[in-house]
């Protein structure tokens, strides 16, 4: 049984009088039965903001009116139930929120007491309400008749979004020895390749797990760095041998005595090499046929540290943006102070145009440049790219594992990552090591020198957008 509280019924009293007052003609006047909350959304909230003095002390303060007004809610009809999907950040105050309800009919919402659910107050747009709780708000029809209760949770994250949260799987003693380390994800398995006394020895460990690694083969000492995963296969150019393999296991031979002295990047469409004379070159074929590609005039083509990521480009329909970086060589170029990096628009449509690759070229007095660092490595997470590397090679000074760079504008500015980190404590060979990122949002940090594995996690990747 409904209990309607007094204040309530003076109201709809009061109304249901100066209405019939009001008509002269002596017509009835007849209030909708209808009852639901058509609309439901926040205004505004307090935030506690963090902040960093000029002197490197941290502060806080609370901001007001925080406009929420982007974040969706859902009303279930059926259930009686109005939730949001993609949560506040955490750093809201739930305690203190301004909601907008639009009810049918201009019905009448109040939102029940925590304390004394007998109780109630309106629901206004003006005074800030408690949703720290899942609470009840009442709708009552124009006509009193008829009420309906909805459930509403504001959902608010408990983390916070930007921090990333690091943990180490623990040490695998077959990592600390080896060199030139290369990781990526291929289908339901992690994969990591490196050199040890010559031979490049291939590991695997199941995505869910990362603490324990299996040896699944043996390749020559240049397959760890001239790996790649096209179509979901392990592309791997092993000595002058191009081979493919589905579980790094069994590696089938493509082509003997491949045109290309290295294998650096793929895209959906097709693989990507570097033949003896430093061109660039593309097989749509899987690898059985190559083709010099056209490169911009002046555009510089890596030895060394090569990396590449694939992310899809977002100005042109079905398209593709592969990104290379590395270094060139340092007995022939000692005054590089940055990194090279060159991109490829690949259109994914059927007889569409071919795009040549071009480089990034930095001036001076460039801020955003990618520093020239050894074992430079690049990792596509949170729709960015990310950079880090060893210590800096020729006429760069910068130190190992110093700052965590990010792009947002497939490779052509760095700024320093204000949302990834590095795991604090990172224990590794400066030269050995390399980090990828899987399908469930996680990053992986494999560290030559101690064989310590980190797995890390940026909070809001995950969450809805």
């Amino acid at each position: 049984m409904r209990r309607f509280f007094t204040p309530l019924m003076l109201l709809v009293a009061a109304v249901t009088l100066l209405a019939s007052c009001l008509n002269s003609d002596n017509e009835d006047v007849v209030y909708s039965d209808d009852v639901a909350i058509t609309a439901f959304s926040i205004a505004s909230a307090e935030m506690t903001v963090h902040t960093t003095s000029s002197t490197g002390e941290d502060s806080t303060y609370v901001k007001s009116n925080t406009s929420l007004s982007s974040y969706k809610f859902v009303i279930d009809q059926t259930k009686g139930e109005i939730y949001n999907v993609d949560s506040l950040p955490n750093n809201i105050d739930a305690k203190k929120i301004l909601v907008n309800c639009s009810t049918k009919n201009n019905g009448i919402a109040v939102i029940r007491s925590i304390e004394k659910p007998d109780s109630a107050n309106y629901v206004s747009s003006s005074d800030t309400l408690d949703f720290s709780e899942p609470r009840t708000i009442c709708v009552y029809s124009p006509s009193g008749k008829y009420s309906r209760d909805y459930v509403v949770k504001v959902n608010v994250h408990k983390q916070d979004g930007d921090e990333t949260i690091w943990n180490t799987t623990g040490v695998s003693q077959e990592f600390a020895s080896l060199t030139s380390i290369r990781g990526f994800q291929m289908g339901d398995n992690l994969y990591v390749l490196g050199v040890d006394n010559g031979n490049t020895l291939v590991y695997s460990s199941a995505v869910s797990d990362g603490r324990t690694w299996t040896q699944t083969g043996t390749l020559h000492d240049n397959a760890s760095q001239n790996t790649v995963v096209h179509n979901g296969k392990m592309y791997v150019l092993d000595g002058s041998d191009l081979k493919v393999s589905i579980d790094g296991i069994n590696f089938d031979t493509i082509v003997e005595s491949a045109p290309i002295t290295r294998l650096v990047a793929q895209s959906s469409v097709a693989l990507y090499g570097i033949n003896a004379d430093g061109n660039m070159m593309g097989s749509e074929d899987g690898g059985l046929t190559w083709e010099v590609e056209d490169v911009d005039f002046g555009s510089q083509i890596p030895s060394r540290d090569i990396k590449y990521c694939t992310v899809n480009y977002t100005s042109v329909p079905n398209a593709e943006c592969v990104l290379i970086t590395g270094n060139r060589d340092l007995d022939a170029y000692p005054a590089d102070s940055t990194a090279v990096v060159i991109s490829k628009i690949v259109e994914k449509t059927s007889g569409a145009k071919e795009n040549a690759w071009s480089g990034v070229t930095y001036s001076s007095w460039d801020s955003g440049f990618l520093p020239r660092l050894d074992n430079l490595t690049v990792v596509n997470y949170n729709k960015a790219l990310y950079a880090f590397g060893g210590a800096g090679i020729g006429e760069c000074k910068d130190t190992a594992f110093d700052v965590l760079r990010k792009s947002i504008d497939y490779g052509f500015s760095w700024l320093e990552s204000t949302d990834v980190t590095l795991p604090s404590g990172l224990d590794s060979s400066i030269t050995s090591f390399t980090a990828f990122a899987d399908e469930n949002g996680y990053l992986w940090i494999i560290c030559g020198g101690t064989g310590k594995v980190w797995k890390g996690k940026l909070n809001k990747v995950g969450w809805a957008d």
